[in-house]
């Protein structure tokens, strides 16, 4: 069913939930009692994870159900287990069987689940959707590493539940963290300032103090050490180590780096060689390079057995049915020639819009076609690049079916997401999924590009239907009268945050169009009661106790809830600034409103209203409102019939974020014909900070009945100007 079909009956169905209600799980008796023993009594991993399968069963139900009288499970748990899990009817009941205690663990949730599908009495809503078939089988996982960098997988518990593996706990040294491991000279309580110099890269006779020299002997002693201290030589436990440069495009120059290799964008060589002393030094830990940025070039020789390549797949289009893409073609056949010199190729891909966590982010189906071409092409292991410790968009269910889709490429994604909310939200989560499963459907039949680091105006171009979500949104909020459980509550008034949130940026990006944040009401433009009432929502703060109902992570800390982005922008931080714009209604009496402005820019001329259409931009994150230009050649022609012969105040702002090479003009001048009628003012904050500063620039300007006014706009030391509004009153 579509989802304009199930929204127009939505309302009726709401009607029938309400008067039959729901039987709560659990509420009957168990239909089956179990005998859960070890295959051999002796063997200690069978007595370990029988007894666990046995203690975690019996907690999800109120009757004893674990007796010697019982269905018969015997459990077994060693390498000789022919896959990662084996799963086999028996005359008095199943055998399961794994390889390891990880994977046991997986499959002893996976039992429970489904016995707890034919068994009232048994409490499985809050395990993940049900993968084991219940036919005889032997399984291989298809990625020996699996990981999911999300809430939900910040806790260990939930870790082993869905078979999954953990950057904090599976990796010695990982990604990026080289410098935080070795400190100062070791002692991570100094920083660089003291740091011995000969660690340090070098280009043209320079030292610097963010980037490491991959040919130095001390570098290497200290990270041997390190190793060794921590982790030990391996053969008890083999670690993974991710050894790579700092997050930056220098590369250490020094004399023994160039002769190792080394050119001015290429630092394999060095780190190939670095990587590889520790891998003779440490023959049973498996160590690996970032393919990605300074690292990404391939070394010219076979790697070692325990050295691997962590392959960044950033510039492997997020696209369905993307294989013919000359960007898939590239990275397919850097993937092949990691394979000709590693036998450990693993991913790093991206599940989650960057710039935001709040709106729907269809990923599934594109992630399941690369899933299934990464084990096509024999991939390892895969890690995938969420939302970290921040809260996103029914994040809960994304991890669920993510960890089940690496587990099997193959699965029905539509099961998956249905039984998820069936269990999770037994009164409303049918209209959880169908929303769901339609933006990854549209996002699907699409075949367009999903955005890493975009904002609204990406979304609706690529996968979110302004229409669909529109009418989504408005039975949304009524279903807020609905009977709901404890946990359905929490995660219906989480929800409603992040879509008021959607809502306002597709308002503000129609602006004072039909869909925009106000409407006419005689000669004023008046904010409407709906974008008023999202603000509201915008204000909802989670229960401390209700987070571990969001996450499955008890640790998650309140700040987590509540960030918008990549860059920890709080949603109270974008509220604040929405409510203090359309407070403060600049758009009242302003001459300019909804005028086409004509901007030259480059080599190019447009013609616009974002500038004229009052909504004003967010200060930390350029898609809120920011019009991008060039620096070079800037100006923009003011409609000369909306000014003429008119004096007031003139204000432009501009965008400050050096990390996204933005900056406001060293000048903005009013020019009318051939003659500079002023310069406007600089006002607003003074200091630069990360995330982005609005810069306004004002002026008193009188104009008399000039041919052509433009404003002339000053190039500085950054690429692009980022303007959100003219205002002349």
């Amino acid at each position: 069913m579509s989802l304009s079909r199930f929204i127009s009956s939505l309302v009726l169905c709401f009607l029938l939930v309400i008067s039959c209600g729901s039987v709560t799980v659990g509420s009957k008796p168990a239909l089956h009692q179990y005998y859960i023993h070890p295959d051999l009594p002796g063997r200690t991993l069978d007595t370990k994870m029988s007894d666990y399968l046995k203690a975690h069963l019996q907690n999800r139900t109120s009757d004893i159900i674990v007796d010697k009288t019982g269905i018969d499970v015997t459990v077994h748990v060693g390498p000789d287990v022919d896959g990662d899990f084996a799963f086999q009817h028996t005359p008095e009941g199943y055998y399961l069987a794994a390889s390891d205690e990880r994977n046991f663990t997986w499959l002893a949730y996976q039992f429970i689940k489904m016995i707890g599908r034919e068994d009232p009495g048994i409490i499985t809503d809050d395990l993940p959707p049900l993968m084991l078939s219940g036919r005889d089988t032997v399984v291989t996982f298809p990625f020996e590493y699996r990981d999911l960098y999300m809430p939900t997988n910040q806790n260990p518990d939930m870790t082993y539940l869905l078979g999954m593996h953990n950057l904090e706990y599976d990796w010695g040294i990982w990604g990026h963290n080289l410098s935080r491991v070795l400190g100062s000279n070791g002692d991570m309580t100094f920083g660089y300032q003291n740091m011995d110099q000969e660690m340090l890269a070098r280009t043209g006779g320079l030292a610097h103090p963010n980037q490491f020299c991959f040919s130095s002997d001390k570098l290497l002693d200290l990270t041997v050490q390190y190793i060794q201290d921590n982790y030990g030589d391996g053969e008890a436990t083999p670690y993974r180590m991710t050894i790579g440069p700092n997050d930056n495009s220098v590369v250490c120059m020094c004399r023994r780096c160039e002769l190792a290799g080394n050119t001015p964008t290429n630092a394999t060589p060095a780190v190939i060689s670095f990587v590889e002393k520790l891998a003779a030094r440490f023959p049973h830990h498996t160590f690996f390079i970032p393919g990605y940025s300074t690292t990404s070039a391939l070394p010219d020789h076979e790697l070692p057995g325990n050295v691997g390549v962590f392959l960044s797949a950033i510039d492997y289009p997020r696209a369905w049915n993307n294989g013919d893409m000359p960007q898939s073609k590239a990275f397919f056949n850097l993937l092949e020639d990691w394979k000709k010199i590693t036998g450990h190729v693993y991913i790093w891909d991206y599940v989650c819009n960057f710039d935001d966590y709040l709106s729907p982010y269809p990923i599934l189906y594109v992630m399941q076609q690369r899933f299934q071409e990464y084990r096509k092409r024999g991939v390892k292991g895969l890690f995938l690049n969420g939302s970290g410790y921040f809260y996103s968009n029914q994040q809960e269910m994304y991890s669920y079916v993510l960890a089940d889709l690496m587990i099997n490429p193959d699965a029905d994604i539509r099961r998956l997401v249905e039984d998820y909310y069936k269990d999770v939200m037994p009164n409303v989560g049918s209209f959880y999924a169908s929303s769901v499963l339609a933006q990854e459907d549209r996002a699907r039949r699409s075949g367009k590009e999903l955005p890493l680091y975009g904002g609204m105006e990406e979304a609706v171009k690529t996968y979110l239907s302004e229409r669909e979500f529109r009418e989504f949104y408005s039975v949304f909020l009524r279903a807020s009268s609905m009977e709901m459980t404890h946990r359905e509550r929490v995660l219906y008034e989480k929800t409603r945050q992040f879509v008021s949130f959607s809502f306002l940026e597709m308002c503000r990006l129609n602006g004072l169009k039909p869909g925009g944040f106000a409407e006419q009401v005689g000669d004023e433009w008046v904010v409407k009661p709906e974008v008023w009432a999202a603000v509201e929502d915008l204000k909802m703060m989670t229960d401390e106790d209700d987070v571990y109902l969001l996450t499955g992570n008890e640790n998650t800390s309140m700040d987590h809830m509540d960030r918008v982005n990549e860059s920890g922008v709080y949603v109270a931080d974008y509220e604040n600034e929405v409510e203090l714009w359309l407070t403060g209604q600049q758009w009242a009496q302003d001459y300019l409103l909804r005028q086409p402005l004509r901007v030259t820019a480059g080599n190019q001329t447009v013609t616009t209203h974002y500038l004229t259409d009052g909504v004003a931009g967010i200060s930390q994150n350029y898609h809120w409102g920011w019009q991008i230009y060039p620096q070079d050649n800037c100006s923009i022609e003011l409609p000369v019939e909306a000014i003429s012969g008119k004096t007031g105040e003139m204000s432009i702002a501009f965008l400050n974020s050096e990390r996204h090479r933005m900056a406001p003009p060293a000048a903005v001048e009013i020019w009318a014909d051939d003659r500079l009628l002023g310069t406007l003012r600089r006002e607003g904050l003074g200091t630069y900070f990360d995330e982005g500063e609005r810069v306004i620039f004002k002026g008193d300007i009188g104009f008399g009945m000039p041919r052509k006014v433009e404003m002339k706009l000053k190039a500085s030391y950054a690429r692009n100007f980022a303007i959100d509004e003219i205002f002349f009153r």
